[in-house]
């Protein structure tokens, strides 16, 4: 049980008390489950975080071994000591956190029944629930980070064995990025030198000197005393000669060839640019005139007020279907670029109403504020928010990996982000 994530659902800080009824209420869910099968892990700092009255029931369930704490410096912190357990164990992870930062090496949490959430309905108790985790951007980030080494370990694994780049048994799958682009480059390299070899033995067959059957004529001496060639050998020279003219017309008639060919398609594909270019001006004056149309005809004839009123609608018309780009010329803009997928958006939506508080985990950095994970989300806080008066850089005041309060302020459903603050900043 992740007994941080289920001490703190639905609240801004840790219940020793709301944590032990949901053991109890799962435990009397399930008839299987025994309370030594249960094993609750807690963050190292729950201890500090919950109310002072429940202070000697935390350590006095430290101490009889009910609850356990991460050991200092352990790798993922408590996230990565829970999964560890289950791993080894073979155990169901009871929490409400995706582990996104763990999706890529531990693949088994997308296993049917190895994940299930709870929440504390009001009037009704504790409801328990398989879940999937989320895949958000921490969860693509590592995934895709992984797949990389992966290809990067197959490579060097077929350069290894291939012993042309003459590297040695450190080029393995743990190599640094540095080794792996030399690696990278050495067998460029040898595919290059095996390509030039190729092609000099194909153009050394292409011309070489024929078999003749006959030998070759003795030279014969001439009247004034010098050595003439005989008529067999200037025949072999001339057919050398005659192949070797035909050979170079055949490959500067081939780079002819390809060179008109590349002129061609250029001058196509610039013609269909400026066709496309073309059509799409038309069709945006077509939905000018279409709208200074509709806004013409809701004036009355005789009516000069109201015809200057439909000019102007139809210029803010105009005007308004370029205001999303604010480039200056006529054609849309490019729409907003998402932060988050639909689904982690709308699920965010429905557990996160405005203005409620809950815990996230600063991921990173921006200009203006910081990123905010939370629950798979990815929220951002301005600087305006994290103190008054505000910070010249959010690492004045946040510090990365860092999980604290923060209060929902508002939504973009174009964007899919929400906008975080830190609790009394502002109000």
């Amino acid at each position: 049980m992740d007994g941080s994530n289920i001490a703190t659902e639905g609240r801004t800080l840790p219940s020793l008390a709301q944590l032990d009824e949901a053991i109890r209420t799962f435990l009397d869910e399930h008839p299987g489950f025994m309370t030594s099968d249960v094993t609750v892990v807690v963050d190292a700092s729950f201890g500090h975080r919950i109310d002072p009255s429940e202070q000697a029931a935390f350590e006095q369930a430290i101490e009889h071994g009910e609850m356990i704490t991460p050991p200092a410096g352990a790798h993922g912190r408590g996230d990565g000591f829970i999964l560890r357990i289950a791993e080894k164990s073979g155990a169901l992870v009871l929490s409400n956190d995706s582990f996104q930062e763990f999706h890529a090496e531990r693949p088994w949490l997308f296993e049917p029944g190895r994940l299930i959430g709870g929440k504390p309905v009001s009037g009704v108790g504790w409801v328990f629930t398989p879940r999937t985790p989320v895949r958000g951007p921490k969860s693509r980030s590592v995934t895709a980070k992984s797949k990389r080494d992966a290809k990067a370990a197959d490579d060097l694994a077929v350069l290894d064995g291939d012993g042309d780049a003459g590297l040695d048994g450190e080029m393995a799958a743990g190599a640094g990025p540095k080794r792996r682009r030399a690696a990278t480059t050495a067998t460029t390299a040898t595919k290059a030198t095996k390509a030039t070899k190729a092609t000099k033995a194909t153009r050394s067959d292409t011309f070489a000197e024929p078999d003749s059957e006959e030998e070759p004529a003795k030279p014969t001496r001439s009247r004034r005393g010098t050595t003439a060639t005989a008529p067999s050998e200037k025949i072999v020279k001339a057919a050398k000669s005659t192949k070797a003219a035909k050979a170079t017309k055949a490959v500067k008639a081939t780079k002819a060839t390809k060179a008109t060919k590349a002129t061609k398609a250029t001058k196509a594909t610039k013609a269909i640019q400026a066709s496309g270019a073309t059509k799409a001006a038309k069709a945006t004056k077509a939905t000018w005139t279409a709208r200074a149309g509709k806004a013409a005809d809701a004036v009355a004839p005789g009516d000069a007020a109201g015809a200057t009123k439909a000019t102007r609608a139809a210029k803010a018309s105009r005007g308004g279907s370029n205001r999303s780009a604010d480039t200056g010329d006529a054609r849309p803009g490019p729409a907003p670029e998402a932060l988050n997928d639909p689904m982690t958006f709308l699920t965010f939506v429905a557990d996160h109403p405005v203005g409620s508080i809950f815990d996230g985990t600063v991921v990173s950095f921006t200009s203006h504020g910081a990123h905010i994970d939370v629950g798979g989300m990815l929220c951002h806080v301005p600087l305006r928010r994290l103190a008054d008066p505000p910070p010249q850089k959010a690492r004045q005041v946040l510090t990365k990996e860092e999980t604290r309060p923060f209060v929902l302020l508002s939504l973009d459903a174009a964007r899919r982000r929400a906008e975080l603050g830190v609790p009394g900043v502002g109000e």
